[in-house]
């Protein structure tokens, strides 16, 4: 092998290492996903090495569901969801830079769509119902800081965290959902708005903190075949 060629070999190396260490830790983190949905001692066995991982590379995992948010298929960033422990219905959507934290927690209906740059925080577990839409910028969390903790920790004792997205609801660009929170069937929550209460079905809201402003028809039957070319 000659000198030009040795070089060439490792910029090509240099290149492409973060996604040659993604393959590489990448069944790690799948038997990790198996262990948090079928906890036993097998599965913790077999899941030891991602938590040495996780232990000696700190952020490894928010690193690589960020690259994987990148790639340019939905069909294989939807697959490797999916391989990580996410609970995801068939014809959903996931378009570009989605922000999952912890996947085994996430359930997604049939024909859901999760737009640009979303975040899905999933800690203390999120379900999005089938055919819901959530626009580009959409931040939901699970998960916060006390702030009248005189730890600041992120105990809530007694309370839900959990958030839920009833089927057809519609979340527009920018809209954020706060921990607790439930959305019913067929709502929308208006561009820019914070939702910081339950939702009822069909409600219309708007605002910060989001106030119901209208209603919306309860004959919705559109479903989502995930068939759109330009994903």
């Amino acid at each position: 092998m000659n000198t030009l060629t040795l070089i060439l070999l490792i910029l090509v190396v240099l290149l492409y290492l973060k996604w040659i260490l993604i393959a590489l830790f990448y069944p790690f983190m799948v038997l990790d996903g198996v262990y948090r949905n079928h906890p036993n001692a097998l599965t913790r066995l077999l899941r030891l090495p991602f938590a040495v991982i996780k232990r000696v590379f700190r952020g490894w995992q928010k690193f690589m569901l960020y690259n994987v948010s990148t790639l340019p298929s939905a069909f294989l960033r939807r697959a490797i969801y999916k391989g990580l422990g996410a609970h995801i219905g068939k014809n959903s959507m996931f378009h570009f830079r989605t922000e999952i934290r912890e996947p085994t927690k996430l359930y997604v209906g049939g024909g859901a769509i999760v737009g640009d740059n979303a975040l899905l925080d999933a800690r203390r577990g999120l379900t999005i119902g089938e055919n819901a839409v959530l626009a580009s910028n959409v931040s939901i969390f699970t998960l916060q800081h006390n702030y009248r903790s005189p730890t600041f920790s992120s105990d809530f004792p007694g309370r839900k965290l959990s958030v839920e997205i009833g089927e057809r609801a519609w979340l527009g660009s920018n809209v954020t959902v706060l921990p607790g929170v439930s959305i019913g069937e067929g709502a929308v929550c208006c561009a820019g708005c914070v939702v910081t209460k339950d939702v009822e079905p069909y409600a219309v809201v708007a605002g910060i903190p989001a106030k119901k402003i209208g209603d919306r028809p309860k004959n919705l039957t559109y479903t989502f075949n995930n068939k759109c070319g330009i994903y």
